[in-house]
This record gives structure tokens, sequence and C-alpha cells, in this order.
């Protein structure tokens, strides 16, 4: 899952990378920034073990965070970057900044409060999902949020929000998975086992080899008597723990 979620990140900072450079086309350190993720993207350091595209992205988008016309653009590069390497608490501070300089761009909360949730400060990524739900126009940053709310309140053991906040999400986007997920995890926590099933089911046709799907469907069967279905279950987890 970590290596989907990566790829999807470097593919969301290509894209808006275009956008910025379209955006500033005089922007010699946008421009080489994101030359370097590409550079990344297609695994050049693999073949050159010497270059660390990464770094090189972020050393440009430094500089061109010293200009004003593209500080808040490279600093929100930035934070991509440091989110892609597990740095949760340099991110923030990266989007942090870029929030000052751009409020208006609100659904850069989303961001911020999956930042506040993977430091384990609860509280605060609630009320960052918050401003992004109550003012973004785009759907994905919507749904997300209230992804990101649903798996805060599972953490403190809410589960009726939790299933209102998952079930929320895929109102808006009817097959994202992590929603899907988070709404069958809610159910089950409920000991909705019937629902959680059925939830859960439909998300192991997105998911077939996740393992935290697996486990908790493995575990709604066996809560409702279904017991060969629960084997079965838990013998595919064990299966794809083994596989390399």
């Amino acid at each position: 899952m970590k290596k989907h979620r990566a790829v999807a990140l470097i593919m969301l900072v290509l894209v808006l990378g275009g956008t910025f450079v379209q955006a500033n086309t005089n922007s010699e350190f946008l421009d080489n920034g994101f030359i370097a993720l590409y550079y990344h993207a297609v695994r050049l350091e693999e073949s050159f073990p010497r270059i660390n595209p990464m770094g090189l992205a972020i050393t440009e988008f430094e500089k061109a965070a010293n200009d004003d016309q593209t500080a808040g653009e490279a600093k929100l590069m930035i934070g991509l970057i440091y989110h892609y390497l597990d740095r949760p608490g340099t991110a923030l501070d990266y989007f942090l900044e870029f929030a000052e300089l751009h409020p208006e761009e609100r659904w850069v909360y989303s961001l911020i409060g999956d930042m506040y949730a993977a430091m384990g400060r609860l509280d605060e990524a609630e009320a960052s999902y918050g401003q992004a739900v109550l003012t973004s126009e785009e759907e994905y940053v919507f749904t997300q949020a209230y992804v990101g709310l649903g798996n805060a309140a599972l953490d403190k053991g809410d589960y009726a929000y939790a299933k209102e906040a998952f079930a929320t999400a895929l109102d808006g986007a009817g097959d994202y998975f992590d929603a899907r997920l988070g709404l069958g995890k809610a159910l089950f926590y409920l000991e909705d086992y019937d629902e959680a099933i059925a939830t859960l089911e439909v998300a192991q046709l997105q998911a077939p080899r996740s393992i935290s799907l697996l486990y908790y469907l493995g575990n709604s069967y066996e809560a409702a008597g279904l017991d060969d279905q629960a084997e079965h279950a838990f013998f595919r987890i064990d299966e794809l723990r083994q596989t390399p």
C-alpha cells in the first residue's frame, strides 16, 4: 500500500508541477525542481547511484522559495516531497507556510490534517480536515478530508462518527477504497457485522491483497459465525505475509 501511495504522490507532484510551470514560465528553479522529480519518477538513481534527484529537487525548490513570485508553489512542492519521504513534521511546516502565503487555497488543509494525523496530533488533524471540508470546492479534497475525519474518529474510539464520516466520503467518491475500508472497520467496531461484511466484501474487489481489509473481514466473518469464510480470510493473510 505504501508503494502505491508513493507512486500516486509523485504523479500528483508532477501534475501540480506542470500546472505551476505554465503559470510561472520564467521560473528556472521551479523548472529544474520538476525535472529532478521526473528523474526520480523514472528511477534514474538506479542507473546512476551518485545522483540524488530528490535532493536536487529540494535544493532547486528552496531556491525558488526565495522568490516572492514562486515561494508558495515551491514550499508546497517541498512539503509534498517530505510527505513522500515520510517526514510529516517537516512537510507540515512547509504546508503551513504555503497556507500562509496563499490563504485562498483552503484545500491544503486536507494535507495539513494528514500530517497532524501522522504525528498523532488528532485534535489538530480534525480541525484541519474541518477547514478543508467547509471551504473546499474540489471533490477529491472534500472526500479525502472526510476520510481523515473518519480515521481520526476511529483512533479516538468514536465509531458512530467514523461511520458517518466514511459514509459521507463514499457519497462523494463511491469507488474510494480507503473510505470503504474505513466504513467496514467502523461497522465492525459497532458490531454491525452483516453490514461490515457486505462493505468489506465490496472493498475486497478493489484491493484483494490488502491485509488490513482481510483482517477486519475475517474477524467480521468470525463474529457473525461464518467460520469457514473466516478461516479462508486468515489463511489468505498468512499467504500474503509470506509473499516477498
